[in-house]
């Protein structure tokens, strides 16, 4: 069978360096272009998140795993010295995302070109810079961005170990299965998959107790790691005695809701995807059915066997979850498996059709024209519904609470004479506000907090936002009647989002 080149080998031995160039760029471009106001506000749980990592900054106070820092001691720490740099701004708290974000597309090209070669490494890598799926958790202030780096990252890192045997890659598995210790849940169920399939390979070849110098150097790196790992765990044990509850794990499954999600009917939640559109396109998702079963007819080789496992154990945390079934956040671990699957089948198509026309060369030419206009396809598909379809869309700005937001700017922003000032919320409402506060001095308060407040103090002011206001009107009403409201406007839907009311002298 014909053997086909991938794109760019016509510029010879700069094939490489032009190739993987060409993905940095389309990463970086999908990921850092308008990163200061896409997303278009900012969530709780992200806020959460910087709240912690502001007090690590500020204070010196080390975080707990807890299921707001998504029980990853990691993620705060990157989260404090982003905010120690830019302030505690949004944009902080997704630059690391980005960053990791273009880094998970590179590696994710090293993993798949050594174990697949050069073709099926640039169409995943491809694949997953221009996905949505991946777009848009690149750019969301949690830590799966950690999660989509540290897959191929393993298991490029622990195929290197295996072949080599030297110490310098022994200590750098041990470097990579630390940092996945101290990524949350998904990174402890991968540093077991990958423990587990190594344990059974060095059986098979009767080296798993020949413990070498370079083998027990890495040993005894990874026991520091372990070290770091236990001590987190004994600062928060009663968080971790909810972490099955956290994870939504209970008996009922939706392992079908899970399948289905890839091309059928995705993740309903904003902040992971676009109203229920499938993860993958038309075109990439049916090249990953085809790259499924082309793994399965190979399950006799063990690349194709630890691709299996990979896929199947990294897929469990979506599938055993109830929260927000199917969720797109809890397969990311799969993420990279399920793109060089892609790959594989892409791989496979232009292998028939080449096979089909071993000879003639307008039509190998065409059959290969026609999958690169289908990446291209894929590459516009993916802006079209991040930059525009997801960036304008109402939904979008609901789910990053553009009311919490808006108001906090207006605090921070609006220079006026010295008053006392209210922030008026929900607790997740002031969790955002509160992150957001340069030093701003105002207090923040649910409605039915406005009761309590004294009546001697004059002049006022309540920033409150449009979920509360219903409540918080009828309160101050009552509390400081006479007082003025007046709304304000989304930029984006000329909705009211929030109000402001100045209480009578």
């Amino acid at each position: 069978m014909a053997k086909i080149r991938p794109p760019f080998t016509w510029f010879g031995r700069y094939t490489a360096w032009l190739s993987g160039g060409s993905l940095l760029v389309v990463a970086a471009m999908f990921r850092l272009w308008r990163l200061d106001t896409l997303p278009p506000g900012l969530y709780a749980g992200e806020a959460k998140i910087g709240s912690e990592a502001l007090r690590l900054a500020l204070h010196g106070q080390l975080p707990a795993l807890t299921s707001s820092n998504d029980y990853s001691a990691l993620w705060v720490w990157l989260q404090a010295l982003s905010i120690k740099l830019l302030g505690h701004t949004p944009l902080a708290l997704r630059l690391w995302p980005a960053i990791l974000g273009i880094a998970a597309v590179m590696v994710t090209w090293l993993w798949a070109k050594t174990w697949f070669g050069a073709r099926i490494g640039w169409l995943a890598a491809f694949l997953m810079a221009v996905t949505p799926w991946t777009v848009t958790l690149s750019r969301n202030a949690e830590s799966t961005a950690l999660i989509m780096l540290l897959v191929p990252l393993t298991f490029w890192v622990a195929t290197w170990t295996y072949h080599r045997q030297n110490l310098l890659w022994h200590l750098l598995l041990a470097a990579t299965l630390t940092l996945d210790l101290l990524a949350g849940p998904l990174g402890w169920l991968l540093t077991a998959t990958t423990i587990g399939i190594g344990t059974v390979m060095l059986f098979q070849r009767h080296e798993l107790f020949k413990f070498t110098r370079a083998r027990l150097v890495g040993l005894g790196a990874l026991v520091i790691g372990l070290g770091l790992t236990a001590w987190s765990f004994a600062t928060s044990l009663a968080a971790l005695a909810k972490l099955p509850g956290a994870l939504g794990l209970g008996a009922k499954t939706s392992f079908f809701a899970t399948l289905l999600m890839f091309n059928l009917h995705g993740d309903e939640n904003f902040r992971h995807n676009f109203g229920a559109e499938p993860l993958l396109n038309a075109f990439v998702g049916l090249m990953f059915v085809a790259g499924v079963l082309v793994t399965i007819s190979r399950l006799g080789e063990r690349r194709y066997q630890i691709l299996g496992i990979g896929f199947v154990a990294l897929l469990l945390p979506a599938a055993l979850s109830t929260i927000g079934a199917p969720n797109a956040a809890r397969a990311v671990g799969a993420m990279p498996v399920i793109f060089v699957l892609a790959a594989i089948g892409i791989s496979y198509m232009l292998e028939l059709w080449y096979a089909t026309f071993p000879i003639n060369s307008a039509a190998r030419t065409t059959g290969q024209s026609v999958m690169l206009l289908l990446l291209i396809l894929t590459l516009f598909q993916g802006y079209a519904q991040y930059f525009r379809a997801w960036a304008n869309s109402a939904e979008t700005y609901a789910a990053y609470d553009e009311p919490a937001v808006a108001a906090a700017k207006y605090i921070r922003d609006e220079q006026k004479p010295a008053k006392p000032r209210f922030f008026v919320g929900s607790a997740d409402e002031i969790v955002i506000s509160q992150y957001l506060d340069d030093g701003t001095s105002f207090t923040t308060l649910e409605p039915k907090g406005i009761a309590g407040l004294p009546l001697l103090q004059s002049g006022r002011e309540f920033i409150i936002t449009a979920g509360t206001r219903d409540e918080a009107v009828k309160n101050l009403s009552l509390k400081f009647p006479g007082g003025k409201l007046k709304p304000h406007l989304s930029p984006f839907s000329q909705n009211e989002i929030y109000y402001t009311y100045e209480a009578a002298q």
